[in-house]
């Protein structure tokens, strides 16, 4: 009776095992990624992605009304009604908030912060302007001349002080 008790058990293990072994669980939501626990910052980066992947019908017959990794939209003067009137600017609404629901510090391949690209997208269809968002990096003499500007200044009044009194 006892062997007959441990075989029992070990079946029973074995076909838990093997239920859980081909489970189709996924603990990703791709459509939904709000619901998906970021913990980590690569989890959110992933539901960043999730967001950016989900498409709306109103937007899929222009490939440059359509946010990506990238952060540009470019939309000419010509096209800025259509966008903003047919859908497209809900949905990219909808992207942005998404993308700041599950990570606030979301940068896109450009270094572009996403309040950055939003406000561009926000204040274009407020006029009805055509707008691009490509974002430049200040340039390398921009950033030396940040770095060097405050250490210069500093020497600069701390050669003053000494020559004034004389320490």
């Amino acid at each position: 009776m006892k062997n007959v008790n441990n075989s029992f058990l070990v079946w029973i293990s074995l076909g838990i095992l093997i239920v859980m072994l081909f489970n189709p669980a996924n603990a990703e939501n791709t459509k939904q990624p709000r619901r998906n626990v970021n913990l980590s910052p690569f989890e959110s980066w992933r539901s960043a992605y999730f967001c950016l992947m989900n498409q709306s019908n109103a937007c899929n017959h222009k490939t440059n009304y359509i946010i990506t990794l990238n952060g540009t939209l470019n939309v000419q003067d010509s096209e800025i009604k259509d966008f903003c009137t047919n859908g497209c600017y809900d949905h990219t609404l909808l992207v942005f908030k998404c993308i700041q629901d599950v990570k606030k510090d979301f940068h896109f391949a450009t270094k572009a912060h996403i309040s950055f690209v939003k406000n561009v997208t926000i204040n274009a269809c407020d006029v009805l302007k055509g707008f691009d968002t490509k974002y430049k990096n200040p340039n390398s003499a921009t950033s030396l001349y940040g770095r060097i500007y405050m250490p210069l200044i500093s020497t600069l009044m701390t050669m003053t002080f000494i020559a004034t009194f004389g320490v």
